[in-house]
């Protein structure tokens, strides 16, 4: 029996791990994969290689080129013969899906990376884009959340028969060995004998830091055995630690930028804090079960699901420092249980494994080419 034919378009070449553990753990033995990216080749390119999969970059530097790129697609999705076409983000999606359906693809996903920022901007304009592509151009697509799934009914005005929820995956076996391999940090940087709330993501708006520092500012105020560690990079980092000076925390709240041990540096958090606006799934959430965290979140992307409120996390409404901070006075009020909490949320990030979520996903795909 010959593989399905299955292409994956994406708009950057940067490294992907979704997008590589996704290739990784998928059934090589029923899909034939191909990767292509709309920009210049990158890492993704060697990424991909390193798994025996073929993969190429259209190269497009702006969006003047876009038309060509639809042509080209829909010419090579054609003589391919594809039985399949997924794509991730905005570009690829509009170009891709487009392409997809003149070339008469069978089966064709739009995967729902980025919509639950669209809501964010209030532009009319933006939502009935991002919505074009699963209103009209996929057959279907894929949420990683129910909350993800409920955005895109509400404002992108996606049916909701024609959107499938598929969680993310972890590598669980590469996250806990990368946490074992850190130093003692703690000691490192200053907090010794301290209670570390930790946080990791993006330095963008969205994100919501500046009101996790005003959150944790309030509280430092009482307590001085408590630090904050902020790991990432981006746009707002200045912005960030400006109001960490201002509020004269500087020796409270570490910007800790890019890691390439952040395993290591979550294995040192004693609470995990996710104060994000939105989310299309969290799996930064994912990793702080994994390694055994009692978490604090917003009611944003998978948290909902998988944090039990006063079980095994706190839930809080996303945009409200005030909430923010009661949770986490909460959370140093049941110090006691934190280590209860740690283990059910080391048991509940089983079910996240790459291998399970998929497996899940093949399964999919199976199921709806039996459909077409």
């Amino acid at each position: 029996m010959s593989r399905i034919k299955f292409c994956h378009l994406i708009d950057c070449s940067n490294y992907n791990p979704l997008l590589y553990n996704s290739l990784k753990y998928s059934d090589r033995t029923k899909f034939e994969f191909t990767v292509v990216s709309m920009e210049e080749e990158g890492e993704l390119q060697r990424q991909v290689a390193e798994l025996g999969i073929r993969s190429f970059a259209l190269g497009c530097r702006t969006k003047t080129q876009y038309l060509s790129a639809l042509f080209y697609l829909y010419d090579f999705f054609r003589r391919e013969k594809f039985h399949v076409v997924q794509t991730h983000l905005f570009k690829a999606s509009l170009v891709g899906l487009a392409a997809a359906r003149l070339a008469k693809v069978p089966l064709t996903f739009f995967t729902g990376h980025h919509s639950h920022e669209v809501p964010l901007y209030n532009r009319k304009s933006l939502i009935f884009v991002d919505g074009l592509s699963g209103r009209f151009l996929a057959n279907y697509t894929i949420a990683p959340s129910t909350d993800l799934k409920e955005t895109l009914v509400r404002f992108q005005k996606v049916p909701e028969s024609r959107i499938k929820i598929i969680h993310h995956g972890l590598d669980l076996e590469s996250l806990r060995e990368g946490s074992m391999q850190g130093r003692n940090l703690k000691r490192e940087l200053g907090a010794e004998g301290k209670i570390v709330f930790g946080a990791v993501g993006r330095l963008f708006w969205v994100k919501a830091f500046d009101i996790l520092i005003e959150a944790f500012s309030k509280i430092s105020e009482v307590r001085e055995d408590i630090v904050l560690w902020i790991v990432g990079e981006g746009r707002e980092r200045g912005k960030l630690q400006r109001l960490v000076d201002e509020k004269r925390l500087g020796d409270r709240v570490l910007l800790l930028g890019r890691r390439d041990d952040v395993a290591a540096v979550m294995s040192e958090f004693d609470v995990f804090v996710h104060s994000s606006l939105a989310e299309s799934f969290g799996l930064v959430i994912v990793e702080a079960f994994a390694l055994g965290k009692p978490v604090i979140s917003t009611r944003v992307g998978i948290a909902p699901e998988i944090i039990e409120d006063g079980i095994n996390g706190l839930l809080v409404p996303a945009g409200q420092p005030q909430e923010l901070r009661r949770a986490m006075c909460k959370m140093l009020q049941r110090q006691q249980d934190w280590q209860r909490m740690g283990d059910i949320n080391r048991n509940l990030a089983e079910n996240f494994t790459v291998q399970k979520t998929q497996a899940l996903c093949d399964e999919l795909y199976l199921e709806l080419l039996g459909q077409v």
